[in-house]
């Protein structure tokens, strides 16, 4: 299985956030900070609108942001276990969808239930905050999971025909500088 992860180019495209001992930031990092969460999407679409698309009334999208990231395909060193939150998952942990898109600070102690599991699952499943028929993926760091990038991170500016594709069907323009 291939994951998508768009990032800054100054930065690898492997980067577990926040890492141990340190303040949740994201919506499932752990909020003990006994781990940290590899974010990524299952496509291009689904990383492009978790990324740069975050403010959705922001309707245009700045080249500056564009030029200064890249795209990168990661692949598990294994098959994983993950907990879907999606569908029927959410039942059956006695959940409703608000885990997906409500406060970050129960999603943290959830992500430290879910990681102690006896399970051990290696991560959530879940839809992007964003555009919801896009499946995202929190990994969390674990000692027998190793995540490699498949090629070089690709510049976004040069799939730009991706990149437009993915800008008209969410309704966005691109502003020079």
């Amino acid at each position: 299985m291939t994951f998508i992860r768009v990032h800054p180019l100054a930065h690898g495209p492997i980067h577990f956030s926040p890492g141990h001992g340190r303040p949740a930031l994201g919506r499932f990092d752990s909020a003990a900070g006994s781990f940290g969460v590899l974010y990524v999407a299952m496509t291009l679409g689904g990383a492009v609108v978790e990324t740069l698309f975050r403010k959705p009334a922001r309707r245009l999208i700045s080249i500056d942001d564009l030029s200064h990231r890249g795209i990168s395909a990661l692949v598990a060193n294994r098959d994983l276990m993950v907990v879907d939150l999606r569908g029927p998952g959410l039942q059956q942990l006695g959940l409703d969808g608000t885990i997906n898109t409500g406060p970050y600070e129960n999603c943290g102690l959830w992500a430290d239930e879910l990681f102690a599991h006896p399970e051990h699952p290696d991560g959530l499943l879940y839809p992007s905050r964003h555009d919801p028929s896009e499946a995202c993926l929190a990994l969390f760091e674990r000692d027998d999971l190793v995540v490699t990038v498949t090629h070089d991170p690709i510049p976004l500016h040069s799939i730009m025909p991706q990149v437009t594709e993915a800008l008209r069907r969410y309704g966005k323009g691109l502003e020079s500088g």
